[in-house]
């Protein structure tokens, strides 16, 4: 066994913050790949299955720019995924009565119907791929995700303070 050294114990940390952080995007990608492949049984693409189960889950109805916030995409990407939406007759799009340059979106009936069962299918999903993750273990790496996300944030705000 070797002797404890604060040296040590630096690189050790500096590995494994390394690691976690590597970590994020390839399990990111595989996730959104898995679930692509749900979502495309539906004919959805991950944005607008994206905006439809989000839709469902704020309880059917969401300002457009918090969709495109939550979904990761800006506001002209948004546009087009909400006009396949409403093509496809799952989106209904209305101006916002105090303030017309804002729109919500909401879904229809059968955008609601087809949310419940990408909702289960998503679900499903889920509960296979984390089958052999202990609950206590993915509500740790929520917590980890969730503080790096709040310290990214803060660390982006205080740059943007200084410049």
């Amino acid at each position: 066994m070797r002797p404890f050294s604060e040296t040590m114990f630096m690189q050790d940390r500096e590995k494994l913050l390394t690691s976690f952080t590597t970590s994020i995007q390839p399990a990111r990608r595989a996730w959104v790949v898995a679930a692509t492949t749900v979502l495309s049984q539906y004919d959805l693409s991950m944005s607008l299955g994206s905006v439809v189960l989000l839709l469902h889950r704020y309880g059917g109805t969401a300002q457009q720019k918090i969709l495109a916030t939550e979904v990761g995409i800006n506001a002209a990407a948004m546009v087009r995924v909400l006009d396949q939406g409403e093509a496809a007759g799952l989106l209904l799009r209305a101006g916002l009565q105090d303030n017309r340059r804002s729109k919500t979106v909401s879904l229809s009936k059968s955008g609601s119907a087809l949310a419940k069962r990408v909702e289960k299918a998503i679900q499903a999903l889920r509960a296979e791929l984390l089958r052999d993750v202990s609950p206590d273990d993915i509500d740790t790496a929520v917590r980890v995700l969730r503080q790096l996300e709040a310290n990214a944030l803060a660390y982006c705000a205080e740059e943007k303070a200084r410049t």
